[in-house]
């Protein structure tokens, strides 16, 4: 289950229901070390500093951000799965 961030003051539409920015947004962006560790476990919480750098990529305030519990959602796991296949990682 995702934890939501619930900060009204910001743009709604930009983030998903877990409080991420779109993921089309910030996943090609993300440093290849960040992206072998989000894909280690798609399930796992991503840890603090991954969820920081991702407001940073985006350009975004994401205010006091959440220590543990913010995940990726299905349609996040979704793109990841398609990016994965369509990338050489060797």
């Amino acid at each position: 289950m995702s934890s939501i961030i619930d900060h009204p003051e910001h743009d709604e539409r930009r983030r998903g229901a877990h409080g991420l920015p779109p993921i089309g947004v910030w996943w090609p962006m993300l440093e290849r070390t960040l992206q072998l560790e989000v894909l280690e476990n798609l399930n796992a919480p991503l840890r603090w500093f991954v969820v920081r750098r991702i407001y940073e990529l985006c350009e975004l305030d994401a205010g006091p951000i959440p220590r543990l519990g913010v995940r990726l959602g299905e349609n996040e796991r979704a793109y990841i799965a398609g990016w994965s296949h369509a990338v050489d990682w060797n």
